[in-house]
């Protein structure tokens, strides 16, 4: 019955998926540049010519001799492979002199996480300002020739390598100036890797929690946990979010190596969910990590079962349907991601930024929490909800390998793991005499299994 349950779900998810998928349109940029945007980039111009061929751009001239000052590009009309950021196209301006050195850089239109970029991207920040003055022929490798903005690695590399690309196309094919890319693709490789070298502590991590999970250690889980919220939360920024998900569905991957430490969580959060259910949860998630320290630390308990658990479980269902439809419906709008950001209460409590909405909803979960074990991941997290439609999916397609194991034809019945699962995902069959699992809503932190006298023997 669980199985045929969890069907109509994973049905549901994959449908709405394909019509994010489907829902692809391209943009045209360049009809929103203005004449002050153009010469905010390129200030020595007073006059502009917009040009077609061999791509979008706009050449700059003087009035008064009419001599070419420089060249403006768009880089969604360059180089539109490059220009996919988080959640959509970065409409990045970019003014070059007849040298081809950079004049100015705008960003016209965006839709990252407002969390992460906030003021980065304005007109005049730091992180654009530092282009200027830089040729085709320079490096543009974050952290060594670029500063990234913290936490928004795929955006500082989009922007970044976005730029770069656009600027050697423009130098070569419009200024006709050779571009001299006598790079060593070794050092260039070596230059990546380094400044993105933290995310091997992020297996690290994974090893580890796996390790802690098959030694029943909970001690080390609460170690693994303090890590993760250190780690994942404070220094990273939260961790796997559902705007990771829309990112996914949007079929518009940041480039691979500078952007390791963003795969490297995409590949660990879902394959977890193809092959150990919701083991993300229960071991690596960040905001999971600061509820269930919450309630360990007040000394009241509220336990909510019977028919309020089962309807409260539904509604992270409808979160991730309504995102994935907001997704759908506004895919050049930054309201998924606005909204995401208010239902995922961690986006704001990692990055202090959020608006009163966002602040309320946060501490209200906070407070919840406290009393009721793992009360947002249980109830109202919409990643949640999709790693137990991705769990219970593989689960039926037999493709699942890593569960928690309670005694099935040796039970002494003493319910032991029922009573300490936080998260009342463990049953009781008063007729076959043994404990059965909701695969969908187990955390997989093992700790019934360790309780159980007859499982805690296997040790």
């Amino acid at each position: 019955m669980s199985g045929a349950r969890k069907q109509p779900k994973a049905a549901i998810f994959i449908i709405l998926s394909v019509l994010v998928f489907l829902n692809l349109t391209p943009e045209c940029f360049a009809e929103s540049v203005t004449k002050r945007d153009l010469a905010d980039v390129l200030p020595a111009a007073n006059a502009f010519a917009r040009k077609t061929e061999p791509f979008e751009h706009f050449l700059g001239y003087t009035t008064d001799g009419g001599y070419l000052m420089g060249v403006v590009f768009l880089t969604t009309e360059v180089v539109p492979e490059e220009s996919w950021g988080y959640r959509d196209q970065i409409a990045t301006l970019v003014g070059v002199d007849a040298k081809g050195k950079i004049t100015g850089v705008k960003v016209l239109s965006e839709f990252e996480s407002p969390r992460y970029i906030k003021g980065f991207l304005a007109d005049g920040s730091w992180f654009l300002s530092q282009f200027e003055e830089k040729d085709a022929g320079d490096n543009f490798i974050l952290e060594s020739d670029v500063d990234a903005i913290t936490g928004a690695t795929i955006t500082s590399s989009t922007v970044t390598r976005s730029i770069k690309a656009g600027l050697e196309l423009i130098t070569e094919q419009v200024l006709h100036q050779h571009v001299d890319k006598d790079n060593p693709v070794k050092h260039l490789f070596f230059q990546h890797l380094l400044w993105q070298i933290d995310f091997i502590f992020l297996w690290v991590m994974v090893g580890l929690a796996f390790w802690s999970f098959f030694k029943k250690n909970e001690s080390l889980r609460y170690f693994i946990l303090g890590l993760s919220f250190a780690y994942l939360g404070i220094f990273m920024g939260g961790g796997f979010s559902i705007n990771d998900i829309l990112r996914l569905l949007s079929l518009h991957s940041p480039v691979f190596l500078n952007n390791l430490y963003w795969y490297s969580l995409v590949v660990i959060a879902i394959g977890l969910a193809v092959f150990a259910g919701r083991f993300y949860c229960g071991w690596l998630c960040p905001f999971g990590a600061i509820t269930e320290v919450l309630f360990r630390l007040v000394p009241i308990e509220w336990k909510i079962t019977g028919e309020a658990d089962r309807y409260l479980k539904v509604v992270k269902y409808v979160n991730l349907g309504i995102l994935l439809l907001i997704g759908l419906l506004f895919a050049n709008n930054i309201l998924a991601i606005y909204l995401a950001g208010i239902i995922e209460p961690f986006a704001t409590f990692f990055n202090l930024h959020g608006d009163l909405i966002s602040w309320m909803w946060l501490i209200l979960m906070l407070v919840s929490s406290a009393f009721v074990s793992r009360f947002y991941c249980r109830y109202f997290c919409p990643l949640g909800a999709f790693f137990a439609l991705l769990s219970g999916l593989f689960s039926f397609l037999r493709l699942r390998c890593i569960r928690v194991n309670l005694p099935q034809d040796n039970c002494k019945g003493c319910r032991l793991a029922q009573k300490r699962c936080q998260i009342n995902a463990i049953s009781y069959d008063e007729k076959l005499k043994r404990p059965g699992i909701d695969g969908s809503e187990c955390f997989m932190c093992n700790t019934c299994a360790a309780i159980c006298p007859v499982e805690s023997k296997t040790l």
